[in-house]
């Protein structure tokens, strides 16, 4: 599990494909026995490594990637005083899940987009569109829309992964107050104008 924190009422921890795999967590038993112990390891390691109390109400908002694992986002709701931080018994988790099919890559530099770009495109004439680009909050995002094979889908998402990180963010939100830099064939264009 790779943890971040934002601020003090909230966690970000992504949970990669084999660690789900190992505890044999899907989207349909996160709520239930192994998933739920799953999440109890999870906010127990928080506690301990990160000072993220599990007191009061606890929003849970899981996205799963297919190939890539899952980003769980914690919330708790309100600021609890901190003679409550004792007091484990009193937790009500609210969870939303929701299963992504299409791949969207965030990825911190301009280069990283031109080297994922160099590794994608033999594999692009597999895909629709041949992907976008868009640039969102001082971040690229590399967006396939379509659903992909499955076989496609894992060796196109093992490149990303070695450049960035999938994101749980709308790609709707990105073109509607993001750049497009490119709406379509993003691969291609990169790749025969950038040198890697």
């Amino acid at each position: 599990m790779r943890f971040e924190q934002f601020k003090q009422g909230h966690l970000r921890v992504f949970v990669s494909k084999q660690e789900l795999a190992v505890h044999d967590v899907r989207p349909e038993t996160l709520a239930v026995g192994k998933g739920q112990a799953l999440l109890r390891n999870l906010l127990e390691e928080a506690e301990s490594n990160y000072g993220f109390h599990a007191v009061g109400t606890l929003d849970f908002f899981v996205t799963f990637f297919p190939n890539d694992g899952m980003l769980v986002d914690v919330r708790r709701d309100g600021v609890m005083p901190e003679e409550t931080f004792e007091e484990f018994d009193q937790v009500e988790i609210r969870m939303t899940v929701d299963i992504v099919h299409h791949v969207l890559y965030q990825l911190d530099k301009f280069e990283d987009v031109i080297q994922a770009s160099h590794g994608l495109v033999r594999h692009i004439k597999q895909t629709e569109t041949g992907g976008a680009l868009y640039f969102f909050e001082g971040r690229y995002y590399l967006y396939f829309q379509e659903q992909m094979k499955q076989k496609v889908e894992q060796t196109m998402t093992t490149i990303l992964s070695e450049y960035g990180t999938p994101s749980p963010k709308s790609p709707l939100i990105m073109a509607e107050y993001g750049k497009v830099i490119m709406s379509e064939d993003a691969i291609t264009t990169i790749t025969t104008t950038f040198t890697p």
